[in-house]
């Protein structure tokens, strides 16, 4: 039987106990609902492995984050580094991050590399974590941006983060034109942010921080009700994003 319903779920970063209000507060059925989640389940908060090992259980879509990404680049130069000593590793975990990275068993890693970078969902919807440029079909999405994505500037080229809020700088979602409405993360924001930059599209973005003291946001799709829950308590601030 086809899913009813399609529960999007925004970044987690390691908050697992939101994650079962969520569920909770969704009245997730595994056998009326498809559950998606938009990647960056790890870092930040109290217990990424516990994230992890919850979404695998439930056998749930997922997205490449991020953080994710980093933390396979970080492995495969580990591995490297074992075989010839020599090897410097460039990609820096801090401390706590590393302890996590060495909690995360193969198979997690092995999970996290195969995860995809974008979905299509029913309903003419697509799913990122990052973003998308506009003008471009989904697959001649530039990988790197499907996970990092945040603002384009006047020529619409993707630019940094620290380039927010510079004159003719704009966020991807307003120029996006279509065809697909997207649902993603990655931007935390204290609200949900919602652009329809043409018609019959929309640009729903869902992290509203929720390991930031904020919420956890899920997307109900096709009918694009909201359901939150508070985070339990703030576990980290704003950081530059990896």
């Amino acid at each position: 039987m086809a899913p009813s319903r399609t529960l999007v779920v925004g970044d987690v970063h390691g908050c697992l106990g939101e994650l079962e209000d969520l569920l909770a507060a969704a009245r997730y059925e595994p056998m009326r609902d498809r559950l998606v989640f938009l990647g960056d389940l790890v870092d930040r908060g109290p217990d990424p492995v516990g994230v992890v090992r919850r979404v695998r259980a439930l056998g749930a879509d997922c997205l490449l984050g991020n953080h994710e990404e980093k933390h396979l680049r970080y492995a495969a130069h580990e591995a490297r580094r074992r075989e010839d000593p020599r090897h410097r590793n460039p990609v820096r975990l801090d401390p706590r991050r590393t302890e996590e990275h060495l909690r995360l068993s193969p198979d997690d890693l092995a999970w996290m590399a195969a995860l995809p970078r974008a979905l299509r969902l029913d309903g003419g919807w697509v799913a990122v974590h990052g973003g998308l440029l506009p003008g471009r079909p989904l697959s001649r999405q530039p990988p790197d941006w499907l996970i990092r994505l945040r603002f384009l500037d006047a020529t619409g080229k993707p630019v940094s983060r620290e380039h927010g809020g510079e004159p003719g700088v704009v966020r991807w979602a307003e120029r996006w034109t279509g065809p697909s409405s997207v649902v993603y993360g990655h931007h935390a924001r204290d609200e949900v942010v919602v652009d329809e930059p043409a018609p019959g599209v929309r640009c729903v973005g869902i992290d509203t921080g929720c390991v930031y003291g904020g919420r956890l946001t899920a997307l109900a799709l096709p009918g694009g009700e909201r359901i939150q829950v508070p985070s339990r308590q703030r576990k980290a601030t704003p950081e530059q994003d990896d």
